[in-house]
């Protein structure tokens, strides 16, 4: 009996378990929660979505590792922005605010074109990998092509034979790969350069710390 009533009360749990799991669900993941939790986030002023990023020391800025013309920010940074980035579409244009006392207008140009070229540079490398990827999909095709051929022949000249099982597997395998390239890997980098090129063309801003 004892087993019987701590099994009853583990499935018990198990639904209570599942059950606020599906209210939770049903309560923030849905268009509507997301649509106002965006527009309270961003304010979305003018259809503009605005990233507020605070630094209460100007120093915190810049990786301590980066020097001269390889200056960069701290990763950090980029991942904050990176992250708040990703829940908006790409319609909605981003102002990035950076709100830190104590720069002065050098500081702030530099600040920026560090920013804007961090970006260009992860966008380029984005570009030069379609494009590796595009030119490897099309030698893919091309010698699925002809395996294909091949196979064709021999399947006219030739009842059985072993290269005929060769070049039909060669032939399937070329043809898969075209597709998982098509369909995945060029997506994804094409999916990522979008969200690239999304925080290329953010404007930057900067406040001190007693702005609102």
């Amino acid at each position: 009996m004892v087993i019987i009533r701590v099994i009853i009360k583990m499935v018990n749990d198990m639904n209570d378990f599942k059950k606020k799991v599906k209210e939770k669900i049903k309560e923030y993941s849905n268009d509507d929660y997301l649509a106002k939790y965006i527009k309270n986030e961003y304010s979305l002023n003018d259809g503009c979505a605005d990233i507020m990023l605070k630094i209460d020391n100007k120093n915190d800025l810049f990786d301590s590792r980066t020097y001269g013309n390889q200056l960069n920010l701290n990763e950090s940074i980029y991942s904050f922005i990176d992250n708040k980035a990703s829940m908006l579409d790409y319609d909605i244009s981003i102002s990035l605010n950076i709100i830190c006392s104590d720069l002065d207008s050098f500081e702030k140009e530099r600040i920026k074109h560090v920013i804007n070229e961090h970006y260009a540079i992860e966008l380029y490398k984005a570009q030069k990998e379609y494009k590796r990827n595009k030119i490897k999909t099309f030698k893919l095709a091309l010698v699925g092509i002809l395996f294909l051929l091949l196979y064709a022949f021999l399947s006219f000249k030739y009842a059985s034979s072993f290269f005929i099982e060769v070049f039909g597997f060669l032939f399937s395998f070329s043809l898969w790969q075209v597709f998982e390239s098509l369909i995945y890997t060029l997506s994804d980098i094409k999916i990522q350069s979008e969200s690239i090129t999304h925080k290329l063309i953010m404007d930057i801003k900067f406040k001190n710390n007693n702005e609102k």
